[in-house]
């Protein structure tokens, strides 16, 4: 109305307003019409039957479309079945046990709509702290209080994380025709548990244990034919808080969303740690990988070489021990370990200093024989070292999770540990 008030943007405004709220009001009746739907309650019944879900009825609700404003409907709602277990039963309501199915099969998203969830959740990872992005939701009209905005993203990250082969990758990320490289490393880091019981007298905080923990980081790369890498195909990298056993199942997701059998080569390379090798071979078996390459790193192998080196008695000199050093260098890399077990029994005298010396060649070299082919490696134009793992492992989780005053809260998730980097 220009005649009272010469106001454009006043005039948007209320527009906007009157158009989102008439929007709402019909898709939400709309929405309960067909939430009340026989043939779509039939429909539920099946879906919920598969995943051990029982209908309980219908229960008041509230939905946000558009604007944020929370709207009542009745949806039908589901609950896990009781256990027939004989043991006593809990009176204790447990955790999500049931779900409003009907929403989630019309694509809401704890509630919201995806157009809504992702206008409030883009916000909140490009405003500084989710006060102020709740401000600026509410200058573009949505109407969101900080534990709202709060739930909604921890809710789509928990939803994401666990589709997380799949948002990463596309049908570019072709590997046909590609040689695929893996490489896995295991990270430190301090995680804090707030203490159980009473507080202590005299005490103003709780106290918390501090835990170390080992994240898992993975990075895949493409590479050509020649060994070199693709420049229009990027690195994939990824972490998780999980155990090893994790780390390999997001790794396998990652495998099967690729079709890893198509691959002309795969080239697995780490650390000399058992628990990565006994799951390589085991996972290209089950996934048929037929071309697959075990690598150890040769920084790795180097550094395991020195500490065998150390055995050695003093009294060779200084300068004899610095040719030694060079020549296992030397047969390590062309492979010849028997040789270097051959010295370590006819240079060690000591028995004490020979057991050890031969039992940590004999673990993480002879063991590892066919893993430590570098000459072999390098001719078939194959990389020799994960570099790249632990180059991740600074940039992710040295640099930015162990930063001065950051910590990580007890319990922790993987959508916790991505959303400390974000």
């Amino acid at each position: 109305d220009f005649q009272t008030q010469a106001d454009v943007n006043r005039l948007l405004r209320d527009v906007r307003e009157t158009v989102i709220e008439f929007i709402e009001k019909l898709i939400g009746s709309v929405i309960q019409q067909l939430l009340n739907d026989k043939e779509l309650l039939a429909r539920l019944k099946t879906l919920a039957a598969t995943g051990a879900y029982v209908f309980k009825g219908y229960k008041p609700t509230s939905i946000r479309l558009l604007s944020g404003r929370a709207i009542s409907i009745d949806s039908a709602y589901f609950a896990k079945t009781a256990s027939k277990s004989r043991g006593r039963k809990s009176k204790k309501r447990q955790k999500k046990s049931g779900c409003h199915l009907g929403l989630s099969y019309l694509c809401f998203i704890d509630r919201c709509s995806g157009v809504l969830i992702s206008s409030a959740v883009q916000t909140a990872l490009l405003c500084p702290s989710f006060q102020i992005a709740t401000a600026t939701l509410n200058s573009f009209g949505i109407e969101m209080n900080i534990k709202t905005l709060q739930r909604v993203c921890m809710s789509l990250g928990d939803q994401a994380i666990n589709q997380r082969h799949r948002i990463a990758l596309s049908d570019a990320d072709s590997v046909e025709q590609r040689i695929l490289f893996v490489c896995i490393d295991g990270g430190r880091l301090r995680e804090r548990r707030t203490k159980r019981g009473r507080r202590p007298a005299g005490q103003k905080r709780q106290g918390y244990h501090t835990d170390w923990r080992e994240p898992t980081q993975i990075v895949i790369e493409w590479l050509n034919t020649e060994g070199g890498k693709c420049e229009h195909m990027l690195p994939l990298y990824d972490a998780t808080m999980a155990d090893i056993d994790g780390a390999f199942k997001l790794l396998e997701a990652y495998f099967r969303q690729i079709d890893i059998g198509k691959a002309d080569m795969v080239i697995f390379c780490a650390d000399g740690a058992r628990r990565y090798w006994k799951r390589f071979s085991s996972l290209a078996k089950r996934l048929n990988i037929n071309a697959c390459f075990e690598i150890i790193d040769y920084t790795h192998a180097k550094q395991n070489l020195k500490l065998v080196a150390e055995n050695l008695p003093k009294k060779l000199g200084a300068k004899r021990l610095a040719e030694i050093w060079e020549e296992w260098k030397t047969l390590l890399w062309n492979g010849k370990l028997h040789d270097i077990h051959r010295q370590i029994r006819q240079l060690i005298q000591s028995p004490v200093r020979r057991r050890q010396a031969l039992n940590k060649f004999k673990n993480y070299f002879l063991d590892n024989f066919r893993r430590m082919q570098y000459t072999a490696f390098r001719n078939l134009n194959l990389p020799t070292g994960s570099g790249c793992v632990e180059s991740a492992i600074r940039r992710v989780i040295n640099l930015r999770l162990k930063s001065p005053g950051r910590w990580l809260a007890g319990r922790t998730s993987d959508y916790k540990f991505i959303y400390q980097l974000l």
